[in-house]
C-alpha cells in the first residue's frame, strides 16, 4: 500500500491527500469532487477501490439523530456496526491516523444510537459499552457496563470494565475487573489478556501457570490473593466455582494467621485442601508469605 505524504509533490499525491481531508471533514459532496479529481489524474491507481467505497460510506452515513436512516433499533445499530467492521475499517487503514479518526467518529454515534434505542448487552457488538470502546471513550463504557444488572457475574461486563478503567488508567478497578473475568471465562483468559495488554497481569499470569500449571483460569484469582497482588474487594458476588470458594478461603487465612494456628484456621485449611490439594499444596509450602497480608 503506498504511504500517502502531505509533502509529496506528484500531483496524484496532492490530489488523494485533499481527498482524505474531505473524508474525514465528512464532506460528501467534495469528496466526491476530490475522487473524481484523482480518478482523472491517477485512474489505475491501486488506492482507488478503498477511496470508492469510502466515498460512498460517507455519502450514506448519517449527520445526526435527526437523519430519516440515523439507526433507531437494535438491528440497525447492529447492521451499520458490521459494514463498519467488515469493510469500513479495512478500507480506512489507507487514511492512516485521520482513518482512525473517522472511525472513533462512527463508533461514537452508534454508541450514542445504541443507547438512545435501549439496545440490551445480549448483542455484544451493538450494546453501548462495546461501542464506547471501539470510540475510545473510556469512561462511558465504563458508565454503560456499570448499569448492566448482574454485570458481577457476566463475562462480558467484566470485559468492558476492565479495557474502559484499563483506557482510563485506572489500573486496579482494570485488574479486579479481569480476575473476575477469569472465574466467569477462564477458556477464553488467554485472549482477553492479549486483548488488555497489561503487562504486569501477563507477568503474573506467567508466574501462575509456573507455580500451577495444572489449574485453570479460575484459580488464578486465588493465587494473586496468596502472593499479595490482589486484596478483598472482590468478596461481593462470587461465583460457585472452586477457585471463588479458594479465593475466600485464602483472604479469610491471612487474616486469621496473623493471630496464631487456632481452629477457625485448621477448619479453613481443611476446606481449602478439599477444594483441590495442588493448590493446597502450594498454599503450605510457602503459607509463611501470608503474614501482613490484607488489612
Amino acid at each position: 500500500m503506498r504511504q500517502l505524504d502531505i509533502f509529496a509533490d506528484s500531483e496524484p499525491a496532492r490530489r488523494a491527500n485533499a481527498l482524505v481531508e474531505t473524508l474525514t471533514r465528512f464532506d460528501q459532496q467534495a469528496a466526491h469532487r476530490a475522487l473524481q479529481s484523482l480518478e482523472a489524474v491517477d485512474p489505475n491507481s491501486e488506492d482507488l477501490p478503498r477511496f470508492q467505497l469510502l466515498c460512498g460510506f460517507v455519502a450514506g452515513w448519517p449527520d445526526n439523530s435527526e437523519a430519516q436512516n440515523w439507526p433507531r433499533n437494535p438491528a440497525d445499530v447492529a447492521a451499520l456496526g458490521k459494514l463498519l467492521g467488515e469493510h469500513i475499517v479495512p478500507a480506512a487503514t489507507i487514511l492512516g491516523e485521520q482513518g482512525r479518526a473517522l472511525l472513533r467518529k462512527c463508533w461514537a454515534d452508534l454508541a450514542g444510537a445504541a443507547e438512545a434505542c435501549g439496545a440490551g448487552p445480549e448483542n455484544r457488538t451493538c450494546f453501548a459499552a462495546e461501542l464506547h470502546l471501539r470510540a475510545g471513550q473510556f469512561p462511558e463504557a465504563v458508565r454503560t457496563a456499570q448499569k448492566v444488572p448482574g454485570g458481577a457475574l457476566r463475562s462480558a461486563v467484566q470485559r468492558w470494565l476492565a479495557l474502559g478503567y484499563a483506557g482510563c488508567g485506572d489500573v486496579k478497578q482494570a485488574r479486579n475487573a479481569a480476575l473476575r473475568y477469569a472465574w466467569l471465562d477462564p477458556q477464553g483468559f488467554g485472549n482477553f489478556l492479549a486483548e488488555l495488554r497489561d503487562a504486569a497481569l501477563d507477568r503474573d499470569w506467567r508466574d501462575f501457570q509456573s507455580d500451577l500449571g495444572d489449574l485453570g483460569a479460575t484459580w488464578f484469582p486465588a493465587w494473586c490473593a496468596h502472593e499479595q497482588k490482589a486484596d478483598a474487594a472482590l468478596l461481593e458476588n462470587l461465583p460457585g466455582n472452586s477457585g471463588a470458594k479458594a479465593y475466600r478461603l485464602v483472604i479469610g487465612l491471612a487474616i486469621r494467621e496473623r493471630g496464631g494456628l487456632g481452629t477457625a484456621v485448621f477448619e479453613d485449611r481443611a476446606q481449602l485442601k478439599r477444594l483441590n490439594e495442588s493448590f493446597f499444596g502450594f498454599y503450605l509450602q510457602r503459607r509463611s508469605d501470608l503474614h501482613g497480608r490484607i488489612k
